[in-house]
């Protein structure tokens, strides 16, 4: 089996998230990318011109990737039978903990640049309110994402009070409330 390469922008985006994972976003420089990337500073500058542009890269792919997910399960629903919904819970269930590092660094650089997250802001409200309408009750929808929404930050943030025997039951609550929309 051949795998293929990455190109330069996604070995590019991947150190980025490196060094943000290690060192958090202050650290982002387009030296120490370019250093983690094994690439010139040029052949950064080439994909990315400046720390912005390489943060917003970062927001667009991880919402590429989260749009990926959601189309996976809508198509896995379709093939099934199945009501979407809560195959997209599920998988925000196991997304949890995916990235943390990466967000955090994020909605940290977002504090001082908070149009980076415009992107984020725009599909997740058009992806979920699409979701949500395509349910027998849109409202208790929106309440179980935005359930999903705030258990993630509340993690991200390290906030904690749900102690982590409780997810798993949560989880379950959450999906079979979900499957009730649809009865």
């Amino acid at each position: 089996m051949t795998t293929s390469k990455p190109s330069t922008r996604d070995t590019i985006l991947d150190a980025a998230e490196t060094v943000v994972a290690r060192e958090g976003s202050g650290r982002l420089t387009i030296d120490a990318v370019a250093a983690e990337a094994a690439v010139s500073k040029g052949g950064v500058l080439y994909h990315f011109p400046n720390k912005i542009a390489l943060l917003t890269g970062m927001v667009e792919r991880m919402m590429a990737e989260i749009g990926a997910e959601i189309a996976a399960a809508e198509a896995r629903a379709t093939a099934d039978g199945s009501p979407v919904l809560p195959l997209v819970i599920q998988d925000m269930f196991n997304r949890s903990g995916t990235h943390d590092s990466v967000s955090m660094a994020l909605l940290a650089a977002s504090a001082e640049h908070p149009e980076l997250l415009d992107p984020a802001r725009e599909f997740l409200s058009s992806t979920f309110q699409r979701l949500a309408d395509a349910t027998p009750d849109p409202i208790a929808a929106q309440i179980l994402l935005l359930a999903m929404d705030g258990l993630k930050l509340s993690i991200l943030l390290g906030f904690n009070h749900v102690p982590d025997h409780q997810l798993q039951p949560i989880r379950d609550r959450v999906l079979s409330l979900a499957h009730e929309i649809y009865a």
